[in-house]
């Protein structure tokens, strides 16, 4: 009779441990919204939701990659802004000395003008970006990562930009030193070369702009669909692991009250032999 009574008793130990197992368990569910915890949980879908994670962890990595990309890009287009005003004002400056109206002062006032433009131009050009790296550079433009087997450059190279087809300081500083030229043919036929360089230049900064303005709308083309497709994994992954809170919260109240039911009539039934079967 004992023997019978204490097997009956182990068997519902056991049933109600499983139940504060359960409980336990929903309760991880809910708290973490992740219904496999474990790879022994789903095998099949703890591998999927691993490889939905790399592909995450790459996008994201993909995503930093393009914001340091924008970065370089919209400094790029504010400096070359600035390298098409100092063109323009250079142009207004040479239309102005090739009037043949203006005293050797004023040319000489203007030349000490497109001197400093030159040296402002040289200054652009040696521009760092915020590592204190070249932005534009001397041996090819940078590439960087934004997807599998895609790489962009985010600017230019230097001379694509400063030099071809034109050499945008020494046009500049070729015109300073025409417009004070003391021989007048000389120096109208030098005015009208430096005037057609300069032209040329404000044409190959405004190409550069544009090219540019590509180069930044691609980055963000890149970065918005990297953006849908993070919500698109993220939804992926919810649906393979993702606890559903609503049915996971019935079930765990559905087990409480069998536990809390359980454990009543248990010490109901035994409270009066309990002492015996300690004895």
């Amino acid at each position: 009779m004992i023997t019978g009574t204490r097997h009956r008793l182990t068997l519902e130990i056991n049933r109600q441990t499983r139940l504060a197992q359960e409980i336990a368990r929903k309760q991880a569910e809910i708290a973490t919204t992740k219904r496999i915890l474990a790879p022994s949980d789903d095998p099949i879908g703890a591998a999927r939701v691993g490889e939905i994670a790399r592909a995450e962890a790459n996008e994201q990595t993909w995503i930093r990659n393009i914001n340091t990309a924008s970065a370089l890009a919209a400094r790029s287009d504010t400096v070359l802004k600035s390298v098409g005003l100092s063109l323009e004002r250079a142009n207004e400056l040479m239309i102005a000395a090739s009037t043949g109206t203006l005293s050797d002062a004023n040319r000489a006032t203007i030349a000490g003008e497109l001197r400093a433009i030159a040296e402002e131009m040289a200054a652009f050009r040696e521009t760092r970006d915020p590592r204190g790296e070249p932005l534009f550079r001397t041996n090819g433009a940078l590439e960087i990562p934004v997807s599998t087997g895609v790489r962009i450059a985010a600017v230019a190279d230097r001379a694509s930009i400063f030099d071809v087809p034109v050499d945008l300081v020494a046009a500049i500083s070729a015109a300073a030193t025409t417009i004070t030229d003391p021989d007048p043919a000389a120096r109208k036929a030098g005015s009208q070369a430096a005037l057609a360089n300069i032209a040329l230049g404000v044409s190959q900064i405004a190409n550069a702009r544009a090219d540019q303005g590509v180069r930044a709308n691609r980055l963000d083309a890149l970065r918005e669909g990297l953006e849908n497709s993070a919500v698109q994994l993220e939804e992926q992954r919810g649906a393979i692991e993702g606890t559903d809170i609503p049915e996971a919260i019935a079930r765990l109240e559905s087990r409480r009250i069998s536990l809390e039911a359980a454990q009543a009539i248990f010490a109901r039934l035994n409270k009066s032999s309990l002492f015996d079967l300690i004895r």
